[in-house]
């Protein structure tokens, strides 16, 4: 065997370890996912008499798009071919921690970043990590989400924090990828909300 052939035949070896997952492809989606919803978690706080508006985070590409991203090497970073989230990462994020809000019932109103109802305070940040990293051989979910406070009134910051979370998948397929996207979604809308309450 030549040593051409060798080489030729590593690459494919190589290549076939990672068939699930491409160089951000342009092929049609097959599987549109869409993030698990958030659970209620079980309170008896007294609510707090306030308008919070929850702003879509910033990102900047590839993050800012519906691809499930996935780091295969520290400095590599790929997508899983022929499945896309419903819609754009930073969006669903925020649709998440609105939800969340709600469900919690802690904060009496909250609404959107497009609602003309007026609010008391602003959440509003960026997202600089939403993907799967492989870690042992096995994907990890990683997010971080940096963000402020923002006093509406007088249009200064009450406080900002940056929120990490991170949760292996079950397994290597996007179902199980999706699934741990839920769970580590759930831990920072958990740690977002506590934190927000705190401050307000």
């Amino acid at each position: 065997m030549t040593i051409a052939l060798t080489r030729l035949l590593i690459a494919t070896v190589a290549t076939m370890s990672l068939a699930g997952c491409t160089v951000f492809p342009d092929q049609p989606a097959h599987q549109i996912f869409q993030l698990p919803a958030p659970k209620a978690p079980v309170t008896t706080a007294e609510t707090i008499d306030r308008t919070l508006r929850i702003s879509t985070p910033l990102a900047v590409a590839p993050i800012d798009s519906p691809r499930i991203l996935v780091k295969p090497t520290p400095h590599e970073i790929r997508a899983y071919q022929g499945s896309r989230w419903s819609n754009r990462a930073p969006v669903l994020v925020g649709a998440y921690l609105l939800e969340a809000f709600r469900r919690d019932g802690r904060v009496a109103t909250v609404v959107t970043d497009t609602s003309a109802v007026p609010s008391d305070l602003t959440l509003t940040g960026d997202l600089t990590r939403f993907q799967a990293e492989y870690q042992d051989g096995k994907p990890v979910i990683h997010l971080e989400l940096n963000l402020q406070l923002i006093d509406e009134r007088s249009r200064k910051p009450v406080a900002s924090k940056q929120f990490e979370t991170s949760h292996a998948a079950g397994g290597e397929s996007i179902e199980s990828v999706v699934e741990a996207f839920g769970q580590a979604s759930s831990e920072l809308a958990r740690q977002v909300i506590n934190w927000t309450v705190a401050k307000i």
